[in-house]
């Protein structure tokens, strides 16, 4: 991404590393949750249920959660998550590059 748009703007270094920041932290934020959300899904329900004899194996789990509410089950919480997800991988991608930039430690 930085080296296809750095060329064409410049005189806006700091304003496209921050847009790079954003996108990439966002993206890869919402692409983590995306792959690991089954898992989440299981372990709260391991963590929230009362019964003590209950399957622990998070596996068992998802397969219940399969068959009882197909694979939109194995997804509860998205729209949350994701749009928690976005903001908060973004900023943190961003302050990051911005840490770096002000230690003056470069990188490529």
């Amino acid at each position: 991404m930085h080296s296809n748009i750095k060329a064409a703007s410049s005189n806006y270094t700091n304003l496209v590393d921050i847009g790079i920041g954003i996108v990439s932290g966002g993206l890869g934020g919402v692409v983590f949750w995306l792959t690991v959300l089954p898992l989440g899904v299981a372990k709260t329900l391991i963590q929230t249920n009362p019964d003590k004899n209950c399957s622990r194996n998070p596996f068992r789990i998802l397969s219940s959660i399969y068959q009882k509410a197909g694979f939109k089950g194995c997804y509860t919480g998205l729209g949350p998550t994701v749009s928690r997800a976005f903001p908060a991988n973004a900023a943190t991608i961003v302050a990051w590059e911005l840490a770096l930039k002000m230690l003056g430690i470069k990188h490529d």
